[in-house]
């Protein structure tokens, strides 16, 4: 059963990586045209 431990290793590596990590997704904010007339920038 050496394949079974390999399997349940890798899925408790991921199961660790997220509970002690942290993803961040990079984007970018756009706001609209009157939003920023509001907020006093043009």
């Amino acid at each position: 059963m050496r394949r079974d431990q390999e399997i349940f290793d890798l899925i408790e590596m991921e199961h660790q990586r997220q509970l002690k990590g942290m993803e961040l997704i990079a984007s970018e904010n756009f706001v609209s045209d009157e939003v920023m007339q509001a907020m006093g920038h043009t």
